[in-house]
């Protein structure tokens, strides 16, 4: 049986390994937003590939997967809105705006499995109406950003509310992708 993803494609800059890991740990739980910057710098290649194999050019909205306000509260800011608006920030002027929300708090993602975390996300994001009126009807697609990729299920989730709510191709870009069978997770 196959899997359907309401997403296009999917690029992780590096393997969620090594120094990709402890950047991606110190930036979303060492209270290290700077690191968001770094990231961004050594992911650009990346996502420039990205970026141009969308065909959209200068036509890409970036956004990045939200968190609960009180999650963000709680850290001071999303390390995938950082981390969005560092990549898009670029010499190419690609547009940024949170076009999701995060309805409800859930549990942490990290230590669930592939099932656990579909669950745990399941209807929790919404798009915000305000943010996705603005789009620009030169916008051809979108580009969702996130930290790490590790089974899909915020991708997928997000993805699908974007897909439904603005008609558009949503391509994720993360800065880490882990490897299947290891141990560690963190979404």
């Amino acid at each position: 049986m196959g899997k359907e993803f309401a997403y296009a494609s999917a690029r992780g800059a590096f393997l969620h390994q090594g120094t990709a890991r402890k950047l991606v740990a110190e930036c979303k739980f060492g209270g290290q937003p700077v690191l968001g910057r770094v990231m961004a710098e050594l992911a650009k290649p990346a996502f420039a590939d990205l970026v141009a194999s969308t065909g959209a050019g200068g036509r890409l909205l970036v956004t990045w997967v939200p968190c609960h306000p009180a999650g963000r509260r709680e850290r001071g800011y999303n390390q995938a809105e950082v981390l969005a608006r560092w990549l898009a920030s670029g010499a190419q002027p690609l547009a940024t705006a949170g076009l999701v929300c995060k309805a409800r708090a859930t549990k942490h993602q990290k230590g669930l499995g592939r099932a656990g975390r579909q669950q745990n996300l399941r209807g929790v994001f919404a798009l915000d109406r305000t943010e996705a009126l603005r789009l620009s009807e030169d916008t051809e697609a979108i580009v969702l950003v996130d930290d790490v990729f590790t089974t899909g299920a915020t991708a997928r989730e997000v993805s699908s509310v974007l897909v439904a709510g603005t008609g558009l191709p949503v391509h994720v870009f993360t800065f880490s992708r882990a490897v299947a069978g290891t141990p560690e997770r963190h979404d």
